[in-house]
């Protein structure tokens, strides 16, 4: 999953939803659209981070079995 970050100036103006964006060929998409809308030359920035989760799985009837404190 990737979030883009687009700052305007040095101040930040907007950032994609993690999820929006997930895997390399939405990603290159997406940056050459913002890369064009949002140049350099105008003040815009443009950063880019990949988000990494590790997604556990659980036993649920364990879980619920067990005394929440």
């Amino acid at each position: 999953m990737f979030e883009i970050n687009v700052s305007l100036n040095g101040h930040h103006l907007f950032a994609t939803h993690e999820r929006s964006i997930s895997n390399n060929y939405e990603l290159k998409h997406v940056l050459t659209i913002f890369k064009e809308k949002f140049p350099k030359s105008e003040g815009y920035e443009i950063t880019a981070c990949r988000q990494e989760h590790v997604s556990y799985p659980m036993d649920i009837d364990e879980f619920m079995s067990k005394e929440i404190r």
